[in-house]
């Protein structure tokens, strides 16, 4: 009897520890999350150079947990930068928290280095590596978001114009996107939405749209719309017209894509094979490796490779990637 009672308490405090961490670590986050978003909205409102004196209060923006490094950030150009950058990304942090995480990973990887015995120009290299990783990876996050966006903007116009065709008032129309399409261009049209909801005149939450997703076609949507509202016309066949022309620069894209893989190809090479072959060097033999590392000229010729492989990076792809 008494190893029954026992085995029903045990299941009940593991239920309501269970149930603890999914409030805790589910339910609460996705509820501040919510709610950080709707501040977010009210905290552009204060970013336009339009609003008056009353609204300028609630643009109290926290770079950072420690104070010392938001009073920093908020007198630099690189705070408000990196929060753009952030929020582009769609990343749950700040831009203090990122610098910390950048620079505790660069030095705890540069003395795990040294410790290790590696010479310091190795050390600062590897630091600098691991450093920016973090960097690289919110990059990689915000590129695949602007690529979503891309993907379903022109639904999203056409939506747009069957909601006035029918009717609908254009911030209608707005909401209407806002509820029925995929992130990220929901979270986009939502904030939009909000944004002139709450007084934001609708030429200003365009113009916001536009920095929040600097993206080609956006400022192309934004510009149709704003020449529309000032000149008139049929909204609805501008929707359509522009949807059809997105759609044909997707094309146009595509095709520069599939005759440009070569030179992808040939750009991944030229950057991946000194280091895989300077790594395979040292594990096969590293004195003959490590006289680079050691020797003065051989500082000068790595930073020399390194300053011309990045020149070749740049060139390459600025030939790779055309812009419309």
């Amino acid at each position: 009897m008494n190893l029954e009672i026992l085995a029903l308490l045990i299941f009940v405090v593991t239920l309501a520890l269970v149930a603890s961490g999914i409030y805790f670590f589910v339910e609460l986050p996705g509820a501040k999350k919510k709610m950080r978003s709707r501040l977010d909205v009210v905290r552009d409102l204060a970013v336009s150079a339009e609003i008056g004196g009353e609204a300028q209060i609630l643009r109290t923006d926290v770079l950072s947990n420690i104070p010392l490094l938001n009073r920093l950030l908020a007198k630099m150009p690189i705070g408000a930068r990196l929060q753009l950058f952030l929020q582009q990304a769609d990343m749950e942090m700040t831009p203090g928290m990122l610098i910390t995480l950048v620079f505790l990973l660069a030095w705890v990887t540069f003395l795990s280095a040294m410790l290790g015995g590696l010479p310091f120009v190795v050390a600062l290299f590897l630091g600098a590596l691991v450093g920016g990783a973090p960097i690289v990876v919110i990059s990689a996050k915000r590129q695949r978001r602007f690529f979503k966006f891309e993907e379903a903007f022109p639904d999203a116009i056409e939506l747009l114009g069957r909601a006035v065709r029918a009717g609908h008032a254009f911030t209608t129309g707005l909401d209407l996107i806002a509820k029925e399409m995929a992130p990220p261009l929901s979270e986009e049209f939502r904030k939009t939405y909000e944004q002139q909801n709450l007084g934001l005149p609708l030429r200003d939450a365009l113009q916001s749209m536009t920095v929040r997703m600097p993206l080609p076609d956006v400022r192309i949507f934004v510009t149709a719309l704003l020449i529309q509202r000032e000149s008139g016309g049929n909204l609805a066949e501008v929707l359509d017209n522009l949807a059809d022309v997105i759609r044909e620069r997707f094309k146009v894209m595509r095709q520069i894509k599939v005759f440009t893989a070569q030179g992808r190809l040939t750009l991944y090479m030229l950057i991946s094979v000194p280091p895989v072959i300077g790594v395979l060097l040292y594990f096969v033999d590293s004195e003959y490796i490590m006289r680079l590392f050691k020797d003065p000229l051989g500082h000068q010729m790595l930073i020399g490779a390194v300053v011309l492989q990045t020149i070749g990076y740049f060139v390459i792809r600025k030939i790779i990637q055309p812009k419309f």
